[in-house]
């Protein structure tokens, strides 16, 4: 398995602002995720344009069939890179409630509810 660069830190050793820039971290995972949709919505789209547009050419034809192909790729490059990124940060947040002073965790709650925020 492939270690990450903040496999070499201990988690009960990280203070708040470590795991704030985890979830960060997370925001950017699903960020990039969306990214890899738009790119591959938009090389299928423009490969589905080319084949219909340009049907009379068998190049052109085969070229949009082509960026098709490239568009389902990176669509799937973009599902598994997100999932397995995912599933690291999954295992992280359950060692961040172990981790975690209950009175702490209670605390850093009572914060976010007297702000108006809502949880997770």
């Amino acid at each position: 398995m492939r270690r990450l660069p903040y496999d070499n830190f201990k988690p009960h050793e990280f203070i708040v602002r470590d795991w704030l820039a985890l979830d960060r971290t997370v925001l950017a995972n699903e960020r990039t995720f969306l990214a890899y949709g738009r790119t591959a919505l938009g090389l299928i789209l423009s490969g589905l344009t080319i084949v219909k547009l340009f049907n009379i050419s068998h190049d052109a034809v085969m070229s949009g069939w082509g960026f098709v192909a490239l568009g389902l790729l990176v669509f799937v490059v973009g599902v598994r890179r997100f999932l397995k990124m995912q599933g690291h940060y999954r295992a992280l947040s359950a060692i961040e409630e172990e981790a975690l002073p209950a009175e702490l965790a209670r605390e850093f709650g009572r914060e976010i509810s007297a702000h108006g925020h809502g949880s997770r």
